[in-house]
C-alpha cells in the first residue's frame, strides 16, 4: 500500500444555526462504549479563553479499543476533533487513534449529524507526497530517491544536485513538508535506513532554513 499512515482529522460541517441542536443531540446519543463527559466539557470550556460549546466524550476501552478522551471543538463551520488522548495508557498508536476516530464517527457522529444537515468529513488514513507538497517537489524527491545510493545519502555530486533540486522546489512552493513526515516517507516507502532518513530530513531542514534566510537578507 502506497504512502504513509497518518493521524486522521475529522470535522462536522453544516448550518451554523443548527450547531446548538446538533450538540444537544450528540450528548444525548452517547452510549456505551462512548459517554458524554459533562464535567470535563465544562472544565475545558472554563479554560478555553471564551470558546463555548466544547464537547468531550469518553471511550471506556471496549471493542478492542483503548480507553480514551475525544474532544469536539466548535468552530464557524460546526465542530472538529483537535485530539484524542488515552486515559489508561501513555500514548495511542496511529492505528488506535484512527480506529477510535472512525468508531466515534460511525457510532455517534454520522447518525446524528445527518438529522441536522451536517456532514462528517474524515481525512484519509494514508497520505502520499502530493498530499503535502507540490507536484514539482514530489517529482524531484522521487527522482532523487530512485537514483541515489541509499548507503551514502546525498553525498555523491549527482545525488546532491537532485537533493538540492528537491529542497529548492519545496522552498519555491512554500510547502509545509515537516521533517518527521519526510523521514517517515523515506524510510517506510522508499526503504532508506531509519538513520539515513533522519539525517536527510535534518539536511532538508537546514537547507530550507538557509534558503529562507537568504531571501530575508536580500
Amino acid at each position: 500500500m502506497s504512502g504513509i499512515e497518518v493521524f486522521q482529522d475529522m470535522a462536522l460541517t453544516g448550518p451554523f444555526n443548527e450547531r446548538k441542536s446538533l450538540a444537544g443531540a450528540l450528548k444525548q446519543s452517547a452510549a456505551v462504549p462512548w459517554i458524554f463527559d459533562e464535567t470535563g466539557s465544562k472544565n475545558a470550556e472554563d479554560n478555553a479563553n471564551g470558546d463555548v460549546g466544547i464537547l468531550i466524550f469518553l471511550h471506556n476501552g471496549e471493542a478492542d479499543l483503548p480507553a480514551a478522551r475525544l474532544v469536539l471543538w466548535p468552530d464557524a463551520e460546526g465542530f472538529y476533533v483537535p485530539n484524542i488522548t488515552p486515559t489508561a495508557t501513555d500514548n495511542l498508536t496511529i492505528a488506535q487513534y484512527n480506529a477510535l476516530l472512525s468508531n466515534f464517527a460511525d457510532v455517534i457522529a454520522r447518525p446524528i449529524a445527518r438529522r441536522f444537515g451536517y456532514v462528517v468529513n474524515l481525512t484519509s488514513a494514508r497520505q502520499n507526497l502530493e498530499d503535502w507538497m507540490s507536484e514539482e517537489a514530489a517529482t524531484a524527491l522521487r527522482r532523487f530517491s530512485a537514483s541515489a545510493n541509499k548507503s551514502t545519502g546525498a553525498s555523491h555530486p549527482l545525488d546532491e544536485r537532485r537533493w538540492f533540486d528537491f529542497i529548492i522546489a519545496v522552498h519555491r512552493a512554500h510547502d509545509d513538508v515537516g521533517t518527521d513526515r519526510l523521514a517517515r516517507w523515506l524510510h517506510e516507502v522508499e526503504s532508506w535506513t531509519q538513520e539515513t532518513a533522519h539525517d536527510l530530513a535534518g539536511e532538508f531542514e537546514r537547507g530550507l532554513a538557509l534558503l529562507t534566510r537568504e531571501v530575508e537578507t536580500r
